[in-house]
């Protein structure tokens, strides 16, 4: 997850490549530039505009923080790696099986928030490689219905796992390369920028 305060599980963690480095306070507005060649973590207008006017009287308990990634077309693929988190009772996996063998699936969640008509569509407007895989076609994504959802929007969606794709070696492990590239030529930081807030993937 992204968002704040974080006690484990942080997206930072899964990251590989593909963000823009920012060290700015997630309060400060961030510049259009920022987008060019990288996703962003950032927060939304409204979620930053009620954290500002809430600082003002000590917080009034308002803790969290909704923070994302955000990309447009031309910030290009955001690469995320993904660990087989092995069990003391199992053995551990073989590195030249199908990824598929050890993920069942992955789930991409959006931010909550509320944006207009012509926000990023997830399913229509971000194209996906699992594994060294393309699975952008309807077979391979699907919106998660019914279990997490904003102002009766679902705000998920989840990425099947193909038989071809394959497993990679990081970090003393072994786990699933996914990428992630925004290309609705449509998709504006006005409108509504793709975003991923959490990534849930379930190991067999």
């Amino acid at each position: 997850t992204s968002f704040l305060p974080n006690i484990s599980g942080d997206l930072k963690s899964i990251i590989e490549s593909g963000v823009t480095a920012d060290n700015e306070d997630m309060l400060n507005p961030r510049d259009d530039a920022l987008f060019e060649g990288g996703w962003v973590m950032d927060v939304g207008k409204l979620e930053r505009d009620t954290k500002l006017k809430v600082q003002k009287y000590g917080g009034l308990g308002y803790i969290d923080m909704k923070t994302a990634l955000y990309g447009i077309p031309s910030s290009g693929t955001l690469k995320l790696w993904l660990p087989y988190e092995t069990r003391s009772s199992t053995p551990p996996p073989d590195s030249s099986a199908s990824a598929s063998k050890y993920f069942n699936s992955i789930v991409l969640c959006e931010v909550n928030e509320k944006r207009g008509d012509k926000e990023c569509n997830m399913l229509s407007n971000v194209s996906f490689r699992v594994g060294g895989v393309d699975v952008s076609s309807q077979r391979s994504v699907s919106q998660v219905k019914g279990v997490a959802s904003y102002l009766k929007k679902d705000i998920c969606i989840r990425l099947q796992i193909p038989e071809e794709a394959k497993l990679r070696a990081r970090n003393n492990g072994l786990g699933v390369d996914v990428a992630v590239t925004v290309t609705g030529t449509g998709v504006t930081r006005e409108d509504g920028a793709c975003s991923i807030s959490h990534v849930i993937w379930e190991n067999l």
